[in-house]
């Protein structure tokens, strides 16, 4: 006669998470790991770019009309200091700060997304211009750079 406790174990395996909601938590991540190594390998000009906080840097975005337009291929070009960078799966992104006509202007531009087509490091260590070369950055955010003039912090040219 055979044991009890060993009846109906000639099934398969259960999946380890039997509450549904785990279980569709799992699942969900595992896509939003799939989505963004998708999105990486296909803008190398954005992800293969050793930038670093305190960088001055400048993206190329699609100026208007959506991706789908593909009358509109103007780019517009954003530069600025990186104050700081996010990493959060499909939500990364990366705080500029720059001076337009005077005023600051701060911006978070998501690199995630389809509008962003390319990503270019003008200077680095942009934060630490007139001292000594090499000097690093020794904060992950600059929200400091915030109360600084904006003469300091310009990256743009003045056009006369």
């Amino acid at each position: 006669m055979p044991y009890l406790h060993h009846i109906g174990h000639d099934e398969k395996p259960k999946p380890k998470f039997k509450n549904p909601r785990k279980r569709a938590s799992k699942l969900f991540n595992e896509l939003k790991l799939e989505a963004v190594a998708n999105s990486k390998s296909s803008k190398p000009e954005v992800w293969e770019v050793p930038f670093k906080v305190g960088d001055a840097v400048e993206l190329e975005v699609l100026d208007s009309g959506g991706v789908q337009n593909p009358q509109n291929k103007r780019y517009d070009k954003i530069r600025g200091v990186v104050l700081g960078r996010e990493n959060k799966g499909l939500d990364t992104g990366i705080y500029l700060k720059d001076v337009l006509f005077g005023e600051h202007v701060e911006r978070k531009v998501k690199l995630h997304s389809p509008m962003v087509k390319s990503l270019k490091v003008l200077e680095e260590g942009f934060v630490n211009r007139g001292k000594k070369k090499g000097r690093r950055v020794k904060r992950a955010k600059l929200y400091y750079l915030r109360d600084r003039k904006p003469e300091e912090t310009r990256v743009t040219k003045i056009q006369k």
